[in-house]
């Protein structure tokens, strides 16, 4: 149920129901040569539409803007606004939520740049941040053990929600392991890597059955967080 659907007297009617409200977190952020700037945002607000089915809590609109690697910026499209901006942002929206009604607040963000997951962190007692994608992968991918990025696991998931916007011709396959990116994730280094394609992973081994398993997945891991999370004072 979108908050932007309805009239601020159906909200007003609601509020007697549900108190809590979900907030999707989205970026616009490149996803490699094969999946949309948008694909984060899409994710974030497809489990946030399965959350409100299964507790009944509306949907806000969309924060569309997140932060991003710094060695992403030459890679046209990609953007980003920083930590106090982002939490701001935040805060500042909530303040009028709180004033109206609603008690507490429930942020999913399928980005998970370690800035980006800082400035949506311990905002406040009553905001919660659930990460969909923190879920065991073992027995599901054939070449990665977690999740990257516009990797075998972020394919997979978007061949499984929206195959019309995977550029499945293009997949190309240029991983960087972990402690050689490590640098450039924590945003020490800002200059883009040596044959950087956006992609760190091996999205060619992405399938559609995969994504439906690990989406199946991350929908129960937020409804349990969800769950866990409601019944804190």
């Amino acid at each position: 149920m979108k908050l932007s659907d309805r009239t601020y007297s159906e909200v007003r009617e609601l509020l007697k129901v549900n108190k809590n409200l979900i907030i999707p977190v989205g970026t616009c952020e490149q996803h490699g040569l094969h999946l949309p700037l948008n694909n984060d945002i899409l994710c974030a607000e497809y489990f946030a539409e399965e959350l409100s089915k299964a507790t009944g809590c509306l949907v806000a609109p969309t924060v569309n803007y997140g932060v991003n690697l710094p060695c992403d910026r030459s890679l046209t499209g990609t953007t980003s606004i920083s930590t106090n901006t982002l939490k701001g942002t935040i805060t500042e929206i909530m303040d009028w939520w709180r004033y109206q009604g609603f008690l507490k607040f429930f942020i999913i963000t399928f980005h998970g740049d370690p800035f980006h997951i800082d400035a949506l962190s311990d905002i406040a007692d009553d905001v919660y941040l659930i990460e969909p994608y923190e879920i065991d992968y073992s027995g599901i991918l054939e070449k990665q053990t977690t999740m990257r990025h516009s990797c075998e696991a972020e394919t997979s998931i978007a061949l499984y929600l929206y195959p019309e916007k995977v550029r499945v011709s293009l997949i190309e396959e240029k991983d960087i392991v972990f402690e050689d990116f490590r640098q450039y994730l924590f945003h020490e280094n800002c200059e883009k890597p040596e044959e950087y394609i956006g992609c760190l992973g091996y999205p060619k081994s992405a399938t559609e059955e995969k994504g439906k398993i690990l989406v199946e997945k991350m929908i129960e891991r937020t409804i349990n967080e969800y769950h866990k999370k409601a019944v804190m004072l």
